[in-house]
């Protein structure tokens, strides 16, 4: 387990470095962008032209690593802020005793997040708290650390100053080389100097092109710091921001800063506070370990005392209810004798009652089965004229009944004699249709036989003569069936569609 987290932090240690990086942006710049340009060119004449600006360019790389690493940093750290936050303090402020928990708090922490800003501020403000057993100076520490983390800050830029300052001496390095180039091939002799010239050129163009290129980069590198630079210090404006919300005021202060002998004071009454809590602790257990025995005992005695009141109860008792028996015996006696006198009395009582109520009875009831009999007679009477009465009407309708029945029987009469002659007339309807039937189909087979001569006797000469008897039979048909002649014959109109046949 120790082998592999050594192996993870080694790891993560060489993903810091900054020379990795730059190294592998310088290869894939001279790569990708330098060699595909090709020769000749702007990039290959000042990155390619000689091997001090290969390392310019190695070193200018190497710093942009190292502030991007820085950058994104301080990009985690930003977007961190919020989520580290100590628990809320207590009202009246917490306890030095309380630093541990914050201090376990902090270590729960993501592990990437313990060399933040932020939360090396709060642990070493924690510790301060905890080393000195007081908050009263917290705030002057905290200001010390804000001036460790801004020295901190400005240590954490020296690999890039230190590029930004050998760049520049790069330059004034292929300066020199060029300039030493351009006059060990310089020769002044009248006929070799001509010769000599591009040589010369080639030197002082290195001299320059590396200048050029060292002066441009670290120009370039010098405004990436800056900006980087002004972000880092906003984010320890705002650890400042944030540790002072969280520590200032959290724990209680003795105001040993102003008065060194309060806070002895302080804690001496804290001590005293304790000892007394201490002693109350116990004399609270003394006084309860007495109540426990007290209790015990008095248990005790109130066991015996219960026992004898019980036997003593238990014999009066015993004799009370003795001589309430015998009273009690004494009272239902008597009580007894009285009720059976009492039953004696009510019982003769109740006979005279009964001896005078059935004369009552009987005396009502004969005067009821008067009053029945009268009303019988009443009844019957009035029942016989009713009877009377109704016999006579029944004879009247009975009378009545009589003449209505002969009535409709003559009525009846009539009606099947009308019924039969509506048959008869019916029968000679039925006849006479079945006739027309009849004569309707023979008038049928004569048309389908007319429209035949008709066609044959329209391509024949004799066509007048044919349509004359043809009308004559028309009437002897009509007299065979209606019984009277056809009034009128139409004359008949033959077009002239045999001529025009002919014709075509």
């Amino acid at each position: 387990m120790l082998t592999v987290s050594r192996v993870t932090s080694f790891s993560e240690w060489l993903l810091r470095q900054a020379f990795i990086w730059g190294g592998l942006a310088c290869l894939a710049f001279y790569a990708l962008v330098v060699q595909g340009s090709g020769e000749g060119t702007f990039l290959d004449r000042y990155f390619a032209g000689h091997t001090v600006a290969y390392c310019t360019t190695a070193l200018f790389f190497v710093g942009v690593a190292a502030l991007v690493i820085k950058f994104l940093g301080i990009a985690i750290q930003f977007s961190t802020l919020d989520s580290v936050q100590l628990p809320t303090a207590a009202v009246g402020g917490e306890k030095v005793e309380d630093v541990s928990d914050l201090l376990r708090g902090l270590h729960s922490i993501s592990r990437s997040l313990h060399e933040s800003y932020l939360v090396r501020r709060l642990r070493e403000g924690l510790q301060y708290v905890q080393r000195k057993g007081s908050a009263d100076t917290l705030e002057h520490h905290l200001r010390h650390l804000e001036e460790n983390d801004i020295s901190r800050l400005h240590h954490g830029y020296a690999m890039v100053r230190i590029i930004l300052s050998t760049i520049p001496i790069l330059g004034f390095l292929g300066t020199v080389i060029g300039i030493t180039l351009a006059i060990a091939k310089l020769n002044l002799s009248g006929a070799a100097m001509d010769e000599s010239l591009p040589a010369v050129v080639a030197g002082l163009s290195v001299a320059f092109d590396t200048t050029a290129l060292a002066l441009s980069l670290s120009t370039v590198l010098l405004f990436i710091k800056f900006c980087v630079e002004r972000i880092e210090i906003r984010l320890l404006a705002a650890v400042d921001a944030a540790a002072a919300r969280h520590l200032v005021g959290r724990f209680q202060q003795y105001g040993s800063e102003n008065d060194p002998h309060l806070a002895s004071v302080c804690k001496m009454s804290e001590q005293l506070l304790v000892a007394v809590q201490s002693g109350m602790d116990q004399q609270a257990g003394l006084l309860k370990d007495s109540f426990e025995q007290s209790s015990k005992q008095w248990s005790d005695i109130l066991s015996s005392t219960a026992a004898t009141l019980d036997e003593a109860l238990s014999g009066a008792v015993v004799t009370g209810l003795t001589r309430h028996a015998e009273a009690l015996d004494k009272g239902v006696k008597s009580h007894a004798a009285d009720l059976e006198e009492t039953l004696i009395r009510h019982a003769e009582l109740l006979n005279e009652g009964l001896q005078h109520h059935t004369t009552a009875l009987t005396e009502a009831e004969q005067q009821l089965a008067q009053e029945n009999r009268q009303h019988l007679a009443d009844v019957e009477a009035t029942v016989g004229e009713a009877m009377i009465v109704a016999t006579n009407r029944q004879e009247k309708l009975i009378k009545q009944s009589e003449s209505l029945l002969k009535e409709m029987q003559v009525a009846l009469v009539e009606a099947a004699g009308s019924t039969v002659a509506q048959q008869e007339q019916l029968v000679k309807q039925g006849d006479v249709l079945l006739k027309v039937v009849e004569a309707t189909g023979q008038i049928k087979q004569l048309e389908d036989a007319l429209n035949s001569n008709l066609h044959a006797l329209a391509n024949s000469h004799n066509f007048q003569q044919t349509v004359a008897g043809l009308s004559a039979a028309l009437q002897l048909l009509s007299v065979h069936l209606v019984g009277n002649p056809l009034d009128t014959v139409g004359e008949v109109s033959i077009t002239d569609e045999h001529n025009q046949h002919r014709a075509a």
